[in-house]
């Protein structure tokens, strides 16, 4: 599975590339709305070819769509799940600008929903005016070492990012720009990591 990709554009350049996206018609008064919870975080999952097992340090970070709101905006919104990311850069890292960065994106393989016997996530064109109900569920290959240094109590809570720069990514980044993201998660929860990904609620 693939675990990470690099960003390799500095923090000046992230903004100038949010800026000049931000004439495409998508913007604070005309989002895209995210809403999404974060399910929990597993090891290990069994699917007709063997146990799909989270490398040493890591786990599967499972996360709903529970909706895409494109009602506000006045054009298609191609709503790819593989641009759903959580930033994992390490305080070195940022201190190391281009080479540093070290986003965790979904994995599109949708044998998790199979296995799981729920939706998963799926490429979509969703249309001006439109909004898509029950997106799925997403897997994200996380590190669990809490390679960000954020406090213990918290170190499993992740936030979603959306990759909305240019078609090959890389080239230009653009951190959410037009989108809003509305997390579902009651306030103060908790998570660990648990062996069998069946043990968490999918619902």
């Amino acid at each position: 599975m693939k675990a990470s990709t690099k960003c390799f554009l500095s923090v000046p350049m992230l903004v100038a590339g949010s800026i000049a996206l931000s004439g495409c018609g998508r913007s604070a008064s005309t989002p895209t709305t995210i809403t999404y919870h974060q399910v929990g975080v597993c090891k290990t999952y069994e699917t007709p070819s063997g146990a799909q097992q989270a490398k040493n340090n890591e786990g599967f970070a499972i996360f709903k769509i529970e909706s895409v709101d494109n009602t506000k905006y006045n054009n298609s919104f191609k709503f790819d799940p593989g641009r759903f990311y959580v930033d994992q850069t390490t305080v070195d890292g940022k201190s190391k600008g281009i080479y540093g960065w070290d986003r965790r994106f979904v994995n599109k393989d949708p044998r998790f929903g199979k296995a799981m016997g729920v939706k998963y996530v799926a490429e979509a064109e969703i249309q001006a005016g439109q909004k898509l109900e029950n997106a799925g569920f997403a897997l994200i290959p996380l590190a669990t070492n809490n390679p960000t240094g954020i406090p213990e109590a918290d170190q499993y809570n992740f936030q979603l990012v959306y990759d909305t720069g240019s078609d090959d990514r890389g080239n230009m980044v653009s951190a959410s720009e037009g989108i809003i993201f509305v997390r579902t998660n009651p306030a103060g929860t908790k998570w660990s990591v648990v062996e069998d990904c069946k043990e968490l609620p999918l619902t």
